[in-house]
Formats: C-alpha cells, structure tokens, sequence
C-alpha cells in the first residue's frame, strides 16, 4: 500500500503528485530516504540493492552483491599474489580514506575534519600547530579548548557536505576541485552555473539527488523502484553518474529529454538503457486499458500481455479507430507469449486493404459510405498482382484476404456500421466472401526434421554450446531434443519437473501454454532424467534459500537473485551456435549425366531452430512405428490431423522411392517383375493407393481380398504360394523376421509339445513353405549385391522412405513397440 508522502516544498503540478503517490514508503524506507536531504542509501543486506560491507579489516567500503571485498580491494589483491584468506588478515594497507564526512575530535565542535588523519578542523589544526603540544592527546586534553560552531553547508547544490574554513563558500572537496579547474583552464567563469551542475562527492552506497527539481527526484526513484521490483540490479554508480548527468542538463524532467539529449551528456549503452526505462515505466504509470485504447501505438502490457500493436499504417481514420475497437474486443480472448505479433498480422491485412484503397481511389478510402463491391475486387486483384511479382508470397496472400475477411465480419458484428458509429453507411457489398480467398498452394515440404547427421553433429557439439552461452541454454537444448516440447514449455519448467509413474517409469511434468494445457507428462528415457537431475542439483546449490515451489529448473542468469524467473527465449543463442559450426555434410542424391549420383553436401543452416528438433521427434517416433493416435498424445495434440503434419512424406519423395523399389520387385517364385517396366510405373502409383492390401511381408492383389481390406484371404495368410502375392526389397526385413517366426514354430512343434498327431501336422509349417521364403530371401539379397555401392545407398535411402509411410495391414496381429530413443547414439 503506497501513501502520499511529503514534499520539501509544493508540488508544482499533478504528474509530479502521481509519481510521489506511487513511491512505495516500504521502498524509500529501505534507501533512508529523507525529502529533507535527498541522499538515497543503498542498504548492506538487500536481494537486489544489497552492498555488504567489505572482509578486509578497517576498509568501509561496500562490496558488489555476491563478492567477499570492494573493487579497490579485489585490485590489490589480485597484483599481491596472495590467497584471500591471507590478504583478508593482512588488512587494509595503504592510505586510509574516509566515507562521509567527519567531525573534529574536539568535543561538541561542529565543524568537519580536514581529513580522516588530521582528526581536526582546520581551525583547531592550525591552534595545535602552534600550540606546545606534542601530541593529539594532550591538545584535545587541554581544559581552555573551545569547541566551534559550524560555518554552514557547501553552497554546490548537490552536496550535503559542511563548509570547513570561514570565508569558504564550499567544502574543502568542492573547494579544491573548483581550484584545479581553475588552475586547468576548464572553468568558464560562471560559478554560479558551476555550483548547480557540479557533482556531489562520490560516496559508496550514497547517491544524492539535491539541488533537482521535484518532479524530476520522484521520476528517478520511481524509476529505481520498478527496476528493483524487476529484480534488476541497479549499481549505485550507475545510478550516480545519471543522477549527475541530468543535473548537467538543467532539465524539469526525465520526460523532457530525447536521445539527443542522451548522447550530449554520455548517457549512452547501458546508462541509455536505464534511462529508456525510466521513460517506459512513466509512460506505462497511470495508464488503463480505456486511456491506451484510444492511442495509435498501443502498450500491450496495460493490457496484461506483452509487445506492442501499431494502427497508424491504416491510413484511413474511420478504419483505423474501427480496427482498434476489433483490437480491443479480440484481446481478452488471447493468450500465450505471441498475441502481439499475432494480432499485429492479422491488421497488416488490414494494412493491404487500406493501402490498395488510397491507391486505386480518388478519396484515397476515407468516405466509407463511398465505397463498394469494386473496390473489394481491386483490392483482390492487387494482392494476386504483388504476388505473381513476387512482393510476397502465396501463403501471405491467403493469410492477407482471411485476415481483412475476419476483421470486416467482425466490425458489423460488433455493430461499427450502424447509425451514427464509426462506419456509418459502410455499404453490404463492401465485403469478403470465402469464394475470394485463394487456395492454399500445395504444400510439398517434406517435413522439417533434420537428418541423424545433423542431429549427431550437434549433440556432439553441445559443450561449444554452453561455453559460447551458458549451461541453461545447453541443458534447454539437449531437454528439446530428448523430449520434443516447444520451447517456450522447456523454458518455463519448474524445479520439481520429474516424477515417476506408479510402476517407476520416468515422467516429464509440463505446462502446455499454447492450448492453454496444465500439468501435462510425458514419458521420458533414463538418460534424460539425468539431465533433469544433474541441474536440479546446480540450482538448488545456487539458490540454497528459495522454496524449490517456486525455483525454475531453468533460472534466467540475470535480474534473478532469487531463481523464480525462468530463462528466455533460446532463440539468439542457438542461432549463433549454429552459425559457428563447419559445415554439417549430409548424403543427397543428385542426378549427373542422367544418373542419380549420392553426393556430400552441406546442409542448409537455416533449417536449423530449436522447433525443429519437435518436427525430428515426431519423426522418428513415427518411423518407429508408433500408432498415430498414440504419437498424438506424444505430441500433446488435440487434432490427430495436426500431429500427421509433423511426419508426412514428401509425395515426390515417396513416388521417387516406389520409383527405386518397384524396379525391385518379385513375385512369389522369387522373379525379378518389372525390371523393364519402366513405362508402367505410373499405374504402380495409383495401383499403390487403391489395388492392393498390405499383408505381413508384402501386398496382396486378389480383388475380393483387396475389397475386405485383407480379410477375405481364403488361403490364411500363406501368400508365398499365391499368384496374387508380391514383394519387393522393402519387405526384406519383414520376409527375414517371417522366416525366423518358422523355423521356431517348426522346432517347437517337433519337440516334446502335447497335441493330436493331426493338429500337429496341420500346425506345423510346410517345409515347402520354408524353401519358398528362404529361395525369396536369397533371390532380393543377390539381386541387391548385384548392385553398385551407389545404387544401394539409394536403393537403402528409398527403402526407408517406403517403409515410413507404409500403411500397416489390421488384418495380421503385430507386437508393440517400445518408444525409441531420440538419441540412440548416445552412451547409456
């Protein structure tokens, strides 16, 4: 609860009132804050503000949060050559230097010290000089000695500091620093200037905003106050040299300076940060949704959410106030890290519409009761014109027409057009329909996994990613690409992240914040766990104090001093890891001479972001065999359509693969079919969708069978002695594993196994049957060594391709599979 707070003097105006109103008391009470004087003071002991006073014996300066001494210390310690303990006993050497100011020893005298050893004024320094005294003792001793009332305060208006010599308008300090600009050359003659922009005397832990205009003390400390409330670390001379800054300025207000401003007095990288701040934390003080609605830039955090909105591309007022009212009722219904840039896109279709209307119309689009049915057409066709001339591309087209389709249904929704509203007179035909958005062009993308290459080649690269990062970067990407989350779900996870189900397996515990999905798990490998583990173990050392309820498995390194804030985004980070590695080789066939020739080439870079490694994960569990509907849960997918679209395979991909394999195919005598068949493959693709059934090691291509889904097989599943049975190299794993199931049959069954001598006979499997499998087997095994290398890395490459999208026969039994292992290279 913030209370008003006394001023020195009156407020000269509102704006100053509110900023006083938002200090916290809690928080100036914290600086020994005293409108009076107007020193702040950093505390020892503070998360944020803290500077705990320096080991070494008799040094009073304060020390950077964390560090044992002072930064004058830490020097003269690292140039001694001893350990820490030793140079902490040693003890301060050197010239002592004081902190503040201090009084003469003479009892109930009010004047200040020369200097820490004169341990006198000046007037008392100069009787003992005089005096028969030999030592400080016996003057101070003296009964005739007389104390001196103070001269009055140094005349520099930043300075608190009392005047030591009568006839001296300025602190000794002030005094010989204004006798060596002199002596320089650097003082201009107005000391009148002088004494209101010069600097107070640096004091650690103090910083000094005397001889400031109000308003401008309460922006300062208000700006300090947001900035701790952040957890962001405010260095006290940071703090000072900007408090000095301004004052040089002779400015009312933080609000009145510009960066030109800024880069006059210096204040420029860091310091032009906190300035900048500043300036965004009064701009966003006072304001409510109902004020910042009626802007033209809006500040989304008034609105609970992050980022900015922009309107004034919209050139046309009536649309422009119209969208924001579209804004304003859209926003509560969003959620997530990326409503700004997702609005933001849906009004740059709005954008394109404004600016097609001040192009191709007189009134530039500002008299919507003018408009019509034409200008929509217009409109339309200039987007199909900017992208056939490549201004941009077919997907933002679509996007383009459903945005301005979504906003102008939602405007007359909202009743916008009706009498006396802001689009009064907005005509019917002024509208979008569905037939006007464009099909979506085809998407022929196979997908955006990385080959195991690229993957291998970047987990074997993790440590160069946490030496040109951090560790919570590393341990970010290695939990992306063991578990397939988004990113923002791995960067958010919270300490107590791993637990296990009732029969021991490892469990991943996670928040689903796109569909808005509390509490999630998802299975998880041993070595992954150990991951999870071995930086649980960091943190909790790191933040030995912090309930692990509230610790981040992740902590962001900076404005954190208590670990409860979660690392950002990746993005920057991996980006330029990625950048920094040679060149990833992976195997590409290309054609040559009208060859298909398998080559090394580098892979493009780009395709690397940390999304991508969620787009591996679903592939690989998919070429695991993993049911859809259980990748979907994987996945954490409501739509068992959206998960498919993680794994698809590029149709000219996978004709290209049917191309390979078909030129590999045999009938059940193990004959070579189709070897010159070259011209009929086109019909193998059609005939692929609707003329066969998949069987246990092979398709099928009895009609009535084909028809039954594979169910009408009047010869159970004995495919190698029917004409309709053929397969190809892709089986040969399935033939391999088929052959094995009957040599084990055939020796159980023989051995000692109780059944009727007529069940057994029926039973066991046919040596007939046994000759024809393995006679398929050698036939697809010499026909590929028969092969150059070249041709069977492209025969193995389309194998792999087939295989990932085959469609699997319901009508045999199959054995689960367990989930595989995202890094199956990696040390157990």
């Amino acid at each position: 609860m913030t209370t008003p707070l006394p001023l020195a003097r009156e407020l000269q105006d509102l704006r100053t009132s509110e900023i006083t109103d938002a200090l916290d008391t809690a928080f100036l009470s914290l600086l020994s804050w005293d409108w009076e004087v107007r020193v702040a003071r950093y505390p020892n002991s503070h998360p944020v503000l803290g500077m705990p006073d320096c080991e070494i014996p008799e040094c009073v300066k304060g020390t950077p949060l964390g560090e044992p001494i002072c930064v004058g210390c830490m020097n003269r310690w690292r140039r001694s050559g001893l350990f820490l303990e030793d140079f902490t006993a040693r003890g301060r050497t050197g010239r002592l230097r004081s902190i503040g100011q201090k009084l003469c020893e003479v009892e109930q005298c009010e004047r200040p010290r020369r200097s820490v050893a004169a341990r006198l004024c000046p007037a008392h320094q100069y009787h003992w000089a005089r005096s028969s005294d030999l030592t400080m003792e016996a003057f101070l001793s003296r009964p005739n000695l007389h104390p001196l009332p103070a001269i009055g305060p140094c005349h520099v208006a930043s300075c608190y500091r009392s005047r030591g010599r009568e006839g001296n308008l300025y602190c000794d300090v002030h005094a010989s620093r204004l006798g060596i600009e002199r002596k320089r050359g650097t003082f201009d003659g107005d000391e009148d200037t002088w004494r209101r922009t010069t600097p107070a005397v640096a004091v650690d832990r103090e910083i000094s905003l005397r001889g400031l205009p109000d308003r401008l003390v309460a922006e300062l400390l208000y700006s300090l106050q947001v900035r701790t409330a952040r957890e962001v670390k405010t260095r006290d001379h940071r703090f000072r040299t900007i408090c000095d800054r301004v004052r040089l300025l002779q400015i009312p207000s933080l609000e009145a300076l510009d960066d030109a401003d800024l880069d006059r007095v210096g204040l420029i990288d860091d310091l032009g940060m906190i300035i900048r701040g500043a300036w965004t934390a009064l701009r966003r003080l006072g304001t409510t949704p109902e004020t910042e609605r009626l802007k033209d830039i809006w500040d989304l955090v008034v609105f609970g959410h992050s980022g900015t909105l922009n309107f004034t591309k919209i050139h046309q007022k009536a649309f422009r106030e119209a969208v924001k009212v579209w804004a304003y009722d859209e926003l509560p219904r969003r959620r997530g890290q990326h409503v700004a840039s997702s609005l933001q896109n849906t009004i740059r279709g709005m954008e394109r519409l404004s600016e097609s209307l001040r192009l191709q119309r007189e009134d530039g689009g500002h008299q919507p009761r003018l408009l019509s049915r034409t200008d929509i057409d217009n409109f339309c066709t200039r987007m199909a014109f900017l992208t056939e001339t490549g201004v941009f591309g077919a997907y933002h087209r679509v996007h383009v027409i459903r945005a301005v389709r979504q906003i102008l249904n939602r405007i007359r929704v909202l009743g916008l057009t009706a009498h006396g509203e802001i689009l009064d007179g907005l005509p019917a035909s002024f509208a979008l329909s569905v037939q006007d958005i464009p099909d979506e062009p085809e998407d022929t993308e196979a997908g955006k996994d990385l080959p195991d290459e690229v993957m291998r080649e970047l987990c074997d690269n993790l440590d160069l990613l946490e030496k040109t990062s951090y560790r919570e970067i590393r341990v970010a990407t290695e939990l992306l690409i063991d578990t397939g989350r988004r990113p923002d779900e791995i960067a958010k996870l919270s300490w107590d992240c791993l637990t296990t189900d009732p029969d021991d397996s490892l469990i991943l515990l996670y928040d689903n914040h796109k569909s808005y999905r509390l509490g999630r798990r998802l299975p998880i490998a041993k070595a992954t766990a150990a991951i999870i583990t071995e930086q649980q173990k960091r943190v909790r050392e790191r933040f030995p104090d912090t309930s692990t309820s509230m610790l981040k498995l992740l902590p962001s390194p900076v404005a954190n001093p208590e670990g409860k804030k979660s690392i950002g985004t990746i993005g920057d980070q991996h980006r330029a890891w990625v950048d920094a590695l040679p060149d990833i080789m992976i195997t590409v066939v290309v054609e040559l001479d009208g060859k298909h020739v398998t080559r090394l080439l580098p892979f493009d870079k780009s395709k690397i972001f940390p999304y991508a490694y969620r787009h591996s994960y679903a592939q690989r569990h998919a070429d695991a065999g993993i049911a859809p509907d259980v990748l979907k849960d994987l996945m954490d997918h409501r739509e068992l359509s959206t998960t498919q679209s993680y794994y698809r395979v590029n149709q000219e991909r996978r004709r290209e693969a049917v191309d390979r394999v078909t030129a590999l195919q045999f009938d059940r005598h193990g004959t070579r079919v189709w070897r010159k068949a070259q011209g009929l493959l086109d019909s193998e693709h059609v005939r692929r969708a609707i003329g066969e059934v998949a069987t246990a090691y092979g398709i099928c291509l009895e009609p009535h069978n084909v028809a039954a889904g594979g169910q009408s097989c009047p010869l159970r599943f004995r495919c190698v002695g029917c004409d309709h049975f053929r397969t190809d190299v892709s089986y040969l794993p399935d033939l391999e594993r088929y052959l094995d199931d009957l040599l084990r049959s055939r020796e159980r069954l023989m051995s000692a196994f109780e059944a009727d001598d007529w069940a057994r006979s029926e039973a066991v499997p046919s040596e007939e049957e046994i000759r024809r499998v393995r006679r398929l087997i050698n036939r697809v095994k010499a026909d590929l060594d028969d092969l150059s290398p070249e041709e069977r890395s492209q025969i193995e490459e389309a194998v792999a391709v087939v295989r990932r999208s085959r469609t699997v026969m319901l009508g045999m039994p199959r054995i689960a599979q367990p989930m595989p292992d995202v890094r199956p290279w990696r040390l157990p």
